[in-house]
């Protein structure tokens, strides 16, 4: 059963439109900057052209990405699930496009989940798979050192962040303290 076209809005959701290069005077999303420490795209063209060998045409980028995402939890343990195939490649990739439909690293879930994805009509499940679907990665000191040093006047971290990881970030960004 073919996977339907989703409409959400400038990224087009799951359309592989990260992996397009930029061309001159349009800079794709692989240079915008919440996408700067994404990797593996020679595995994604690897594995896209040993597929177009044998079946030509058949295969989307998006759907591999579909398919490595889900491989990618079952390596680390997760749980398997069957994944619905035949979505198409975006053929449109901005660089401003991340900037404005993606959550910013400061983002508090907590208080804005519902008003930054609702209006992008996702409902709370949809919040739920999407938030853990993105939670094996990489995340950088300059999205929440603010979160380990001087949080505020009363405290020096983040009193809602985990007391004994705390000092184990602290160690990974010592340069931002």
């Amino acid at each position: 059963m073919p996977y339907p076209r989703l409409a959400y809005s400038s990224t087009e959701g799951c359309d592989a439109s990260v992996l397009l290069n930029s061309t001159p005077g349009s800079p794709s999303e692989k240079e915008s900057i919440p996408n700067l420490s994404l990797r593996g795209f020679g595995t994604v063209d690897r594995v896209k052209a040993k597929l177009e060998h044998a079946c030509p045409g058949v295969v989307s980028c998006a759907d591999i990405l579909a398919l490595v995402a889900r491989d990618v939890v079952v390596l680390t343990k997760g749980p398997y699930w069957d994944v619905l195939t035949g979505r198409r490649d975006g053929t449109r990739s901005v660089k401003e496009d991340p900037l404005n439909n993606l959550p910013p690293p400061f983002f508090d879930a907590t208080r804005n989940l519902n008003q930054f994805f609702i209006p992008k009509g996702l409902d709370a499940k949809d919040q739920v798979v999407l938030l853990g679907g993105h939670t094996l990665g990489t995340s950088h000191c300059s999205s929440f050192s603010d979160r380990l040093y001087n949080f505020s006047s009363a405290s020096m971290a983040d009193p809602t962040l985990d007391k004994h990881y705390v000092p184990r970030l602290k160690n990974k960004c010592k340069l931002f303290a």
